[in-house]
């Protein structure tokens, strides 16, 4: 080869993402080419490397998760969650807002992934914000920004990946992602309350115990799944797959048997679209094993590390180094293939730091959560607007408001480690 190989991968990632080729072929043809190309590879492996890769038991995990989730949102759960929610922050001003907000952390504890939470609560909320006076824009930037709390609370897809490329503790992820996602809540509730008073928006009605009352008991069977998965999960009585199929089981009873929300032919819908997202899932798991492979069997990761560190070993320089590139990354690339691509080019790099991997998966999980919120990826917020009717060069005055909150509590969770690791620290 006349350039290094690393170069090459770039040159081709670049230029076959450009040309609008999916990711997951765009990573399966990058790394055969490589192996072709390197006499000193059996161009077997090409076969073999991608099966093992996706034929992993904690993968499993997300489809039953996916599941879980579409059910809930068939089921119109959404709508319960949104009542408890409403009397318990709707009496502050810009009720509607705060409401969206604590709403999408109660559905994000369920779903997992932030497309689920943005469409699920957004069909909902977006509409009667605007009816009551709120902008398009804002009610559709509140809806896009707090859906990112579904990749960073339990059961978050993105950490259940995270932990089975950098072989960590999902027990430990889960707690870990509890205390960033309520920071994360508090941030966002607070920048809409002070863009509510000064723009006039209206509250909710007073403030009422009966309310909170009746519709907490309407919303307690949908909030007893985050609580059966974690006590579950952190208490040792069943691994991550387990906790995914009882969220699945749990939620079918719930929305089927329960409140007969969810007909048979729901039920076979939702079935067939997890299917299909778990698939396309797997092909992603499997071309990108197979470009990680090649990348490690060639030192690139190593190589990057010792590059990195030379031009700087400061701690805090290359942390932030690291950020922003997750940040960068995030705005391209969707969060399933950054995790599987990007996380083991980096982690020799941050266990040379001493970055502990429950901490470094929580610093990679809120960027790429962040990168998302912008252009030109964008896909939970191309959800919201396509919902609120508008284009996506209309939200982003709205959106920076609160992007910023999320800036915050990502310096936060990397210059104080312990927002990450106490909890794990005292569960487990």
């Amino acid at each position: 080869m006349f350039l290094d190989p690393g170069y090459i991968i770039l040159i081709l990632l670049i230029g076959l993402l450009m040309m609008g080729m999916p990711i997951a072929f765009v990573l399966g043809v990058t790394a055969s080419i490589m192996i072709m190309l390197d006499p000193a590879v059996v161009p077997q492996i090409i076969g073999l490397i991608p099966f093992g890769g996706a034929n992993n038991y904690l993968l499993v995990a997300a489809l039953l998760f996916m599941i879980a989730g579409e059910i809930m949102n068939q089921g119109k759960i959404a709508e319960k969650l949104i009542a408890f929610a409403s009397s318990l922050v709707g009496h502050i001003r810009g009720g509607l807002a705060h409401v969206n907000i604590l709403t999408s952390l109660f559905f994000s504890e369920i779903s997992g992934t932030a497309t689920s939470d943005a469409a699920a609560i957004g069909s909902v909320m977006i509409p009667q914000m605007k009816k009551r006076g709120y902008p398009a824009a804002f009610a559709a930037a509140v809806t896009s920004t707090s859906a990112t709390m579904a990749i960073i609370v339990p059961p978050s897809l993105n950490l259940i990946l995270y932990a089975y490329v950098a072989n960590a503790s999902i027990a430990q992820l889960f707690a870990a992602g509890i205390l960033p996602g309520f920071l994360v809540c508090f941030l966002l509730i607070m920048t809409a309350y002070f863009i509510s008073v000064k723009r006039g928006y209206p509250t909710e009605g007073a403030f009422s115990w009966a309310r909170v009352a009746s519709t907490g008991k309407d919303a307690a069977l949908p909030l007893t799944l985050p609580i059966l998965i974690l006590v579950g999960i952190l208490g040792g009585v069943f691994t991550a797959t387990e906790a995914g199929a009882v969220a699945a089981l749990w939620s079918i009873v719930m929305a089927a048997l329960l409140y007969r929300t969810v007909t048979l032919r729901a039920f076979l819908d939702t079935l067939r679209i997890a299917g299909k997202r778990s698939a396309m899932l797997m092909f992603i798991v499997a071309t990108s094993t197979l470009l990680g492979w090649y990348l490690t069997n060639q030192r690139i990761p190593q190589d990057i590390a010792n590059a990195i560190l030379g031009i700087s070993e400061n701690y805090w320089v290359v942390l932030l180094a690291i950020n922003v590139f997750f940040l960068l990354a995030g705005t391209i690339v969707h969060g399933t293939p950054a995790i599987l691509m990007l996380v083991p080019i980096f982690l020799p790099l941050a266990d040379q730091l001493g970055i502990d991997r429950v901490h470094f998966g929580l610093i990679v999980t809120i960027n790429l959560g962040i990168g998302q919120q912008t252009p030109p990826v964008a896909s939970v917020v191309l959800i919201t607007c396509a919902i609120a009717r508008i284009s996506l060069a209309q939200i982003i005055p709205s959106m920076m408001w609160f992007i910023g909150a999320m800036l915050i509590a990502l310096a936060l969770v990397n210059i104080f480690p312990a927002i990450v690791l106490w909890l794990p620290s005292v569960l487990l």
